[in-house]
């Protein structure tokens, strides 16, 4: 009850909904959707609510759907038809999570309603609308490994762990409840045959890629809502009892920090700094010394949440909060990055940012970058920023 409140308080309606599934109805609307890249070349793949769509990178246009001639599909009316997946038909379902793709013609996609889809990736349409059955609602990214590692698909389970399931039928390998059948609100994440998972019991569990057997188990004080992050040997991890750590791959703490607030979002680790968002609008920066992770700075950026981890660029670093903006900040200092006219860099949204900022690659080392920013707002799901001067450059709406 007390994180039920506590969710509440920061006015996660629908992850409160969610913690209620079991004795209430489905969620009416995804709070925060995924945005992703797929394809070569690249476009941007946004699963939000009940869609998920393509589009292009360069002006945020939904991709149009081409034959296999190479022509644009059109529709009854002779309209252009663009890669937009829905619901199937008579049915809504929620995508929390990106897509994963299996092989060059098909997508699967996970749902809330405790399915799997495969997708025609050409057609943009479901092949078995009945879908896979899963025993849990899916929130979390599924992760399908690569290949030769990638004989199982591993979808983690909002209120029930995480399943692994064989890639060539999609019957059940095995299923991981952990103690007493927490839910898996994140991707795992694999290294060199072990599976690391955070759970929301308070646990970050490794287990047997292949079995499913539990290597160990740690107690980290709180609910864990994001994926590990790998790095210098060792497994970063925010946790909802005010803490960040650092986790030896044998599962001893090996150094830890009191934040002011809940951890979310996964850390950013770039060398030995350890860059960490809490939902005070704090940002730390952490120096990990082997056995410590010291502060370096810490600024209160926000007026509200910062769910996301923490984007880093070179010396920027970008963050979105629940009070509607998106800050640039200096990533030595964490001061304010200022314009050239003097003022902050900050861009207020139409909407809340809950996801995690995705940036476009470019071939042109001196080509300004571009970074998406979602919001939960239909009029502005996506925006498009200058990397270095927060320009805004396109936006999609639903």
């Amino acid at each position: 009850m007390v994180l039920l409140r506590r969710l509440l308080t920061y006015g996660a309606v629908v992850v409160v909904s969610l913690m209620a599934a079991a004795c209430a109805s489905l969620p009416t609307e995804s709070s925060w959707g995924d945005v992703s890249l797929i394809g070569s070349p690249a476009k941007i793949l946004f699963s939000f609510s009940d869609r998920i769509v393509q589009l292009d990178p360069t002006d945020g246009k939904p991709v149009k759907l081409l034959d296999t001639d190479g022509k644009v599909r059109v529709d009854d009316s002779g309209n252009p038809r663009t890669w937009v997946l829905l619901s199937p038909t008579g049915t809504t379902v929620h995508y929390y999570a990106r897509p994963i793709q299996t092989d060059d013609q098909t997508l699967i996609a996970g749902v809330y309603e405790d399915k799997l889809f495969q997708v025609d990736a050409a057609a943009a349409r479901i092949d078995k609308t009945e879908g896979i059955v899963l025993p849990g609602h899916v929130l979390g990214n599924p992760l399908l490994p690569a290949a030769p590692n990638d004989q199982l698909l591993y979808v983690p389970l909002s209120d029930n762990g995480l399943v692994a399931l064989k890639k060539t039928d999609f019957s059940q390998a095995w299923q991981f409840k952990g103690d007493g059948g927490k839910g898996v609100w994140s991707q795992p994440l694999l290294v060199d045959g072990t599976l690391y998972v955070s759970a929301m019991n308070h646990f970050l569990f490794a287990l047997d890629a292949q079995t499913g057997t539990e290597k160990w188990k740690v107690e980290l004080n709180g609910a864990l809502a994001s994926t590990p992050t790998y790095a210098n040997g060792a497994l970063y991890v925010g946790s909802f009892g005010h803490e960040v750590y650092k986790v030896g791959l044998d599962g001893t703490i090996a150094a830890q920090y009191a934040t002011s607030d809940w951890v979310w979002g996964a850390p950013t680790v770039v060398d030995n700094m350890v860059y960490v968002t809490d939902l005070g609008g704090n940002v730390y920066a952490l120096k990990d010394s082997g056995s410590s992770l010291d502060p370096v700075w810490t600024r209160k950026v926000a007026s509200a949440a910062i769910r996301m981890s923490p984007f880093v660029n070179g010396d920027t670093i970008v963050v979105g909060s629940r009070d509607h903006n998106v800050y640039w900040i200096s990533r030595t200092t964490g001061d304010a990055i200022n314009d050239s006219g003097g003022k902050p860099i900050t861009r207020a949204m139409n909407g809340e940012v809950l996801s995690n900022i995705l940036l476009i690659p470019t071939t042109d080392a001196n080509a300004d970058p571009t970074i998406i920013v979602s919001t939960i707002d239909k009029s502005e799901l996506l925006v498009a920023f200058s990397l270095s001067t927060g320009e805004r450059r396109w936006v999609y709406s639903s």
